[in-house]
């Protein structure tokens, strides 16, 4: 800590400081000499403070001590100087008039601090002016319970009114929060996250497990305002409350990590270049065998249906070979599966895997990649299934009018004939998996490389978070899946091997017709 940074703290809270001797004083004059007294052995002592995260709590160390002094030796003289303008009424001074508004400002922060029952007796009781057997009956408890509610709830008030508090980051910058699921169904996790404070809540006790009070400043956001969401996080497990603090029910990574895995497996693909290539000549060789067919094909379509056919065959068979085993835990809506968390700015370059989508007469394969396809699809959405079911019965209408404009004009389906049609491969069930059979020996090579890349991710993230989080692997080696992904197809575009294509193509949507 250095002199300039001290004085400007000691400029920043002046006013803190002065009212604060004020408050423990009650005299105007002294609180003046008292509060000077502060300063000064503040500015003298900064090259004290080792840890600047600490300098506020040092502020305040000064401040009481030099305050206890003044008693101290008021109490040894024990004298009292009435000044010579006394006449004998009493005024409310400036002076007081701020600290009794710092005081009611003070009590209303301590109320919103404290958890419900506690804060529905003292406002019931000291607000509302209800009798102990009033709020007992409202709140359905004993009126010693009440009663009990009252004596602890004072005792907390009264010492966080005597506390400086801090408010956390992440009541004025908090960080972006994303939420990862995989696994059977999805249903009611996502809902959570419609809004930002439940990320916050996750972020906040992901850093530290914190009480309910500490998650309330670091938020920036009252009790009563976090309850609902903190009973629905914990509802579905994402919050752990053990003893008094909220813990982190799932593993969040950030940028750091996913840049380690990207790295790790940028460097183990490059490596494998020619290898890739030869695979995709071979399957572009057997494509003639089969009923694939495209609008707008080319030899560059046809590479990266085979590149994607490959690497989707390859990510599913690396489970059997990695040293990390996935388990599926059962979650709390009844499904299997993971639900994990990533902090800062959404880094994939993937907008989505979906696959396995079943439609009227077949299922898509969606891989998003956004640096060789904007035409992003999510079949999920009612609007696009309906019309995706009209392109795949080859109808001329739909009633989703709204998003089959949307998808003509990114040129993910076109009009043919006064009926709907893909812009996307297409192939049987029955020619996929005989073109699976013939390309096995490239598929079981790259599998062997998405294991060692998702074992490799799977240690990182294991080595970066506390050991309490025994699924760390297992989602260290699920996320490495968009790395994967991501890595193959940039480093196709980067050796020129495979191109981005024309707007009239969407290279990373497949169909297959059952």
């Amino acid at each position: 800590m250095t002199k300039e940074q001290m004085e400007q703290i000691v400029l920043a809270n002046m006013t803190k400081i002065y009212l604060y001797c004020v408050r423990r004083l009650g005299n105007a004059t002294d609180a003046e000499d008292v509060a000077s007294d502060i300063t000064v052995e503040l500015l003298g002592s900064y090259s004290r403070v080792k840890d600047d995260k600490a300098v506020l709590g040092y502020v305040w160390a000064v401040a009481d001590n030099l305050c206890r002094n003044y008693w101290r030796k008021a109490a040894k003289f024990g004298t009292v100087e009435i000044p010579e303008e006394y006449v004998g009424t009493y005024q409310i001074t400036a002076e007081e008039e701020m600290i009794r508004e710092e005081d009611i400002s003070l009590l209303r922060r301590e109320l919103a601090l404290l958890s419900k029952m506690y804060r529905e007796a003292m406002i019931g009781y000291y607000i509302r002016r209800e009798s102990c057997e009033e709020i007992a009956r409202r709140l359905g408890i004993s009126a010693t319970n009440v009663k009990q509610y009252l004596f602890e709830g004072r005792k907390k008030v009264k010492k966080g009114m005597e506390m400086q508090r801090e408010y956390g980051k992440y009541s004025y910058a908090p960080d972006k929060f994303s939420m990862n699921f995989w696994g059977d169904n999805s249903s009611g996790y996502w809902e959570l996250f419609n809004h930002k404070l439940p990320g916050s809540i996750m972020l906040s006790v992901w850093d530290s497990p914190k009480t309910l009070e500490e998650l309330s400043t670091d938020v920036g956001v009252a009790v009563p305002y976090l309850e609902e969401d903190i009973a629905k996080l914990e509802e579905f497990k994402l919050l752990v409350k053990k003893g008094s603090r909220y813990h982190s029910g799932m593993v969040i990574y950030d940028k750091k990590f996913k840049d380690g895995v990207r790295e790790a497996a940028n460097a183990g693909i490059k490596d494998n270049i020619e290898l890739i290539k030869a695979a995709v000549e071979k399957g572009k060789s057997l494509l003639a065998e089969t009923d694939y067919r495209c609008y707008a094909d080319d030899e560059n379509t046809r590479g990266w249906f085979i590149l994607m056919l490959i690497m989707w065959e390859a990510v599913g068979d690396s489970e059997a070979k990695m040293k990390t085993p996935l388990t599926f835990p059962l979650l709390a809506n009844g499904y299997k599966g993971y639900v994990m968390g990533e902090r800062g700015e959404n880094q994939l370059v993937v907008s989505g895997i979906y696959g396995m989508y079943t439609l009227n007469k077949g299922y898509m394969r969606i891989l998003n990649y956004n640096d060789l396809s904007s035409k992003v699809i999510n079949p999920f959405e009612r609007g696009a299934r309906e019309v995706l079911c009209a392109c795949e019965d080859r109808l001329g209408e739909t009633t989703q009018l709204e998003k089959l404009t949307e998808m003509l004009e990114n040129k993910v389906v076109h009009v043919e004939d006064g009926k709907i049609c893909p812009n996307f491969a297409e192939i049987s069930d029955k020619d996929y998996e005989d073109l699976k059979q013939k390309l096995a020996a490239e598929i079981d090579a790259m599998a062997t490389l998405s294991a060692q890349i998702r074992d490799k991710a799977a240690d990182i993230l294991e080595a970066n978070v506390p050991k309490e989080y025994t699924q760390a692997r297992e989602i260290g080696s699920i996320v490495s899946m968009w790395s994967l992904l991501e890595n193959v197809a940039g480093a196709v575009l980067e050796t020129g091997f495979l191109t981005k294509g024309t707007d009239e193509q969407n290279l990373t949507t497949f169909y297959f017709r059952t």
